[in-house]
């Protein structure tokens, strides 16, 4: 594979270094995993988008190299516009959603995923997809099989709200309430996709806990939830999603502080 990069001779370190990983990226999708980029592009500039951001995550340590990925996905969401990531590529309804599907959506996808399964997992499944399919030519159920065999579980409801629709993500706090030492939060699901509720705790006394709803209350049909947790002190914040792994399309609602 030979790259030329052009335009960047005005461009900081970080700019120049990002294409740089990009393009390197590539030579191993889809230059060595011979995806059909015609057909499913996401399967390769999602995956070296995804890729490059890890790689910029080491080279430059302490930023987050994913939002940018994230906000170009949400914006085109919000507005209504984008289209499934398993529609044929050269078949897009237009450029703004055949981009969003081919680069910045399947790369925030994938954090999603390694946030869901976790990173010993993720990484299990990922690395295998890519070993075994090395110098041949995987369909994206290869790539879904390979990670469902690492996770051990059926995944079917993640593909299908992420790659086959354009459910979108919003989870809100509806509510929090306090009662002696009980404690209950009260979580409205006002999108379409389906994801665990990650909840982090502020307590007045400044301890933190983490808690968890499962995605299984959302895929049973439901659209509120609520958990009830015994606590020592009381709390004063509590946020969804705090590290920003899932792609919520409106985070003013995942934040509740006591008055």
């Amino acid at each position: 594979m030979m790259t030329l990069i052009e335009d960047y001779n005005r461009a900081n370190d970080a700019a120049l270094y990002n294409v740089a990983a990009h393009e390197l990226a590539h030579m191993w999708v889809p230059m060595i995993v011979g995806v059909d980029e015609r057909r499913h592009a996401w399967m390769d500039e999602g995956t070296s988008n995804f890729n490059e951001s890890r790689a910029r995550a080491e080279f430059f340590p302490g930023g987050d190299h994913g939002s940018a990925h994230w906000s170009q996905y949400v914006r085109v969401a919000q507005l209504g516009i984008e289209g499934e990531l398993m529609r044929r590529t050269d078949y897009h309804y237009d450029d703004f959603a055949r981009g969003v599907a081919s680069y910045s959506k399947p790369a925030t996808v994938l954090v999603a995923l390694r946030a869901l399964l976790g990173e010993d997992t993720f990484v299990q499944g990922y690395q295998k997809y890519l070993a075994d399919w090395a110098y041949r030519h995987p369909k994206p159920m290869d790539f879904f099989n390979a990670i469902e065999t690492a996770a051990g579980q059926d995944l079917d409801w993640f593909w299908r709200t992420w790659y086959y629709e354009t459910w979108t993500l919003d989870q809100a706090i509806a509510g929090v309430s306090t009662s002696g030492e009980e404690t209950r939060i009260i979580i409205d699901d006002l999108g379409l996709a389906p994801l665990p509720v990650r909840l982090t705790l502020t307590l007045e006394n400044g301890e933190e806990r983490r808690e968890e709803i499962g995605v299984e209350v959302w895929l049973a049909g439901e659209r509120t939830a609520s958990l009830t947790v015994r606590l020592s002190s009381p709390v004063v914040r509590a946020e969804i999603d705090p590290d920003g792994n899932f792609p919520d399309t409106d985070r003013g609602n995942n934040v509740w502080t006591r008055d």
